[in-house]
């Protein structure tokens, strides 16, 4: 019987998949937990080796050393998906900081305003519609 390794991270789960780590069971690979609390999580279940030899728990440590591990191995496959989650992150907070742009029509013209704009710039905006 094949070693299991289990992780909620989701993004460990992503570099497990992508340095090729099989799922314990392809058609069940993951599950979904909901605690009497009302919390929930999802668990996905590899097989602790690769096919290439790597280690579950190996991959898992490097994982947990982040910038660390980038420094120590910045050529490693591992640092470059380290360095895209970490942009991920990045642009998903810039995302989230930045004001949306309301789009809408009036009289032919499709106008904008930023959502966060100020009543003086609402009041100022209106006197163009």
């Amino acid at each position: 019987m094949k070693s299991v390794f289990s992780t909620r991270d989701i993004k460990l789960a992503a570099i497990l998949c992508t340095l090729g780590f099989e799922f314990e069971s392809p058609t069940s690979p993951a599950s979904r937990i909901r605690r009497e609390s009302g919390e929930e999580s999802t668990v996905f279940h590899f097989i602790s080796t690769s096919p290439s030899g790597q280690i579950a728990d190996e991959v898992m440590r490097s994982f947990s050393e982040g910038a660390d591990f980038v420094a120590a191995a910045p050529e490693s496959p591992l640092a470059y998906m380290l360095a895209v989650l970490r942009n991920r992150d990045s642009l998903v907070a810039v995302i989230k900081s930045t004001p949306r742009q309301i789009v809408f029509e009036r009289n032919g013209k499709i106008i904008s305003i930023s959502e966060d704009a100020t009543e003086a710039d609402k009041k100022r905006f209106a006197k163009f519609i």
